[in-house]
């Protein structure tokens, strides 16, 4: 329908649109290929039927205390409204809603969902509800990637990964201090002394509530607070994948498999088809090889674990977007963020 309203409106679809869908699905095919390579699809499916439900459905219960924590985490870190500090059942619903965003959509739109929506709903600034959930992103790298450096070690993982997990702390942390400096902030400052463009400057007022979301200054407490829920958060996730290995008799210890759920994150990062199909079991089942998995387990426990962690969020942020009255078409037009620092939107979720 939209693409025929297009046409008879005389406008064309642009060919850049259809790129990086299609790019990310010819990356899925090739890492689904590469993923299959040398499994047995038959030994799969056997031990895909012999999962024990109940270990399942406490992994289950695991990724639902996971997102609350999320949601609290980011309640601590949203830019409060005129209603004060958004609680953390407010946040759930957007944040189920952003997370089926990264799993339809390309390029982690569903960040953007989520911020743009958290700034509808309690009436905070577009540009510091990005900024929290671009911090949030900074304290999820540091923190796994501080689990994942001793995890690899006790693991016996290879060298490589532990040289990763410590680049990536340090990436992390470099970002988040310099943040903290009052380097950002002179630069815009003198950007905007210069530049008399209103769409820049709208922008450089932008950058400004960015920078006051990533801000620690005056909210020390409250980074320790999330930056101590983060670590815990990353121990949920490892807890999931770790309970989803012991439903199917994969012989994982807790360190192992927070090594997998690290990989598999960053998996997620590569473009692909919608879900991170291909690319997921992958990275998943190929660190599970390293650690010493059977090849038909390991993907056997790839696609386990990929079905547990993103089957419940898609399915409540399906819910959630029916509870606050958003439609796809709503959620489309929530990724054009315009000059104004509070969006009028067509639909307003309740």
């Amino acid at each position: 329908m939209a693409i025929q309203a297009l046409k008879g409106s005389g406008r064309q679809l642009p060919a850049s649109r259809f790129v990086v869908p299609g790019l990310g699905l010819v990356i899925s095919l090739v890492a689904a290929w590469l993923a299959v390579q040398g499994v047995d699809l038959a030994t799969v499916g056997e031990l895909l039927g012999r999962v024990d439900p109940g270990i399942l459905v406490l992994a289950i219960c695991f990724v639902g205390f996971e997102l609350w924590v999320r949601a609290l985490r980011w309640s601590l870190l949203l830019p409060p409204g005129p209603s004060g500090r958004p609680s953390t059942g407010r946040l759930v619903p957007v944040a189920l809603v952003g997370y089926l965003g990264n799993t339809v959509l390309p390029a982690r739109i569903g960040d953007v969902l989520m911020a743009v929506l958290a700034s509808r709903r309690e009436s905070v600034p577009v540009a510091g509800a990005l900024g929290s959930v671009v911090l949030m992103r900074v304290f999820d790298t540091l923190a796994l990637a501080l689990l994942v450096f001793p995890a690899a070690i006790i693991a016996g993982a290879p060298e490589g990964l532990i040289r990763a997990a410590g680049v990536a702390a340090v990436l992390a942390a470099a970002v988040l201090l310099f943040a903290q400096t009052s380097i950002p902030a002179s630069i815009i400052g003198f950007a905007r002394r210069r530049i008399r463009w209103a769409p820049a400057t709208a922008l450089l007022d932008h950058g400004v509530g960015f920078l006051e979301a990533m801000s620690g200054k005056g909210r020390v407490p409250v980074f320790a607070a999330a930056m101590t829920l983060t670590l815990g958060i990353w121990i949920l996730e490892a807890t999931v994948y770790w309970l989803t290995a012991l439903s199917l008799n994969v012989g994982l210890t807790p360190a192992a498999a927070l090594l997998v759920a690290a990989v598999a994150v960053l998996g997620t990062a590569v473009p692909s088809a919608p879900g991170y199909v291909g690319t997921f079991e992958l990275a998943a089942s190929t660190l599970a090889r390293a650690l010493g998995v059977e090849p038909s387990a390991a993907l056997a426990y790839a696609i386990l674990v990929h079905a547990v962690t993103a089957l419940p969020l898609a399915i409540g942020g399906v819910v959630a977007m029916a509870w606050l009255g958003i439609g796809p078409g709503a959620l489309r037009r929530s990724t054009s963020v315009s000059a104004d620092p509070h969006p009028a939107a067509a639909e307003e979720p309740r």
